[in-house]
């Protein structure tokens, strides 16, 4: 029988993991914007020094740590991967659910997956829940003791779907604070329904803390269905990885990308099916007031019927019309995949003008 692993243990699997974690970000931070970086770097740095998302740090030192982190990046060039050595075992950095078996009885969940521009991301933190719903495992996390630039607040790994609170916790303050996304007649009606007003909440955070993580939990939940809804969709798995493998860092992985989250949220597994179940208004309202760009390219129809549902209550017509978008995203879907099947090798030019002909320049892409 292997001995209990001790405080020596988990202190050096911890290290571990930071190193992969740093080495994570030295490679992800170039696949993000200038503004997409810095508010990362942002949301990193209230992390690492256990501030709270409302919680603005000095601008100085924020531009210290910053430069130091470029520093520090920039040594990490060519620099490996670290295997997880835990209690005597050691473990390649993907390997999930052997570290999982180790972790989970002691309270703690570790993550690996893959991020924007196919980079690896890395993540451990305090175990709050865990959820098996048939196939599915899900693992909800609390405080985090090692994270990335990413900080994707939910995330999918063939049947294993990850919630971080912390990370959807800042998400959701950046996107409160953000000026430009405030005049939004759908987050009125989103924060409404947590008895929330956004100027009350900008003003004085600390005092609606216990409102803010009543909105925290709902939109933790709705987040969770988004995940279900694309562990269980299956009419982008042979396309989808095909077209970013073949044309990665461009609009027509985008639009897949955005294809893919639109069935995750509206097949029968998926989010807005949960919403319309539970009847919940101020999620679907959120839902709506940050959907994103190529959500109204792709589901037009459903602006006013959810500005319907908020006036006059129609779930039936939301439902029926649920029906109808996820039946024409994966027609697309079935054309995609047809198409990419058929075409060797996929990343051929023609192929790529293909895609754009039959599915972007319809949607004015």
């Amino acid at each position: 029988m292997k001995p209990k692993p001790t405080k020596s243990d988990l202190q050096d699997f911890l290290r571990l993991v930071k190193w992969n974690c740093r080495l994570a970000s030295a490679g992800g931070a170039y696949h993000y914007s200038l503004c997409g970086l810095l508010l990362r770097l942002r949301q990193l740095y209230k992390w690492e020094h256990g501030l709270k998302p409302w919680q603005e740090p000095d601008p100085d030192a924020v531009l210290a740590w910053v430069a130091e982190q470029e520093s520090v990046w920039d040594s990490l060039e060519d620099a490996p991967w670290q295997p997880l050595t835990f209690n005597g075992e050691t473990f390649a950095p993907q390997e999930v659910e052997e570290v999982n078996q180790r972790l989970l009885p002691l309270g703690l969940a570790y993550g690996a997956g893959l991020s924007r521009g196919l980079q690896p991301t890395f993540f451990l933190g305090e175990l709050a829940e865990i959820r098996n719903q048939e196939e599915l495992t899900i693992l909800i996390l609390g405080p985090e003791l090692a994270r990335d630039l990413d900080g994707t607040p939910a995330l999918t790994q063939g049947s294993l779907i990850y919630a971080r609170q912390e990370a959807l916790a800042f998400y959701l303050w950046d996107h409160l604070a953000d000026p430009v996304a405030q005049n939004n007649d759908f987050l009125k009606i989103a924060l409404s329904g947590y008895r929330l007003s956004l100027k009350g909440l900008l003003r004085d955070p600390g005092s609606h803390e216990p409102r803010f993580q009543e909105f925290l939990a709902g939109e933790l939940e709705a987040a969770i269905h988004h995940e279900i809804g694309e562990a269980r969709e299956p009419s982008l798995r042979q396309a989808l990885p095909a077209v970013i493998a073949a044309f990665p860092q461009t609009r027509t992985e985008r639009w897949a990308r955005g294809l893919k989250d639109a069935l995750a949220d509206m097949n029968e597994w998926g989010r807005l099916s949960y919403l319309i179940e539970t009847r919940n208004l101020p999620s679907l309202a959120l839902m709506m007031a940050w959907r994103p760009g190529l959500y109204p390219l792709l589901m037009p129809e459903l602006d006013e019927v959810c500005r319907r549902v908020a006036s006059q209550g129609d779930w039936p017509a939301l439902e029926e019309t649920r029906l109808a978008i996820l039946a024409r995203l994966r027609r697309t879907a079935q054309g995609l995949t047809a198409l990419m099947a058929s075409r060797d090798p996929a990343a051929d030019p023609a192929t790529l003008k293909e895609i754009e002909q039959q599915f972007l320049a319809p949607l004015g892409l």
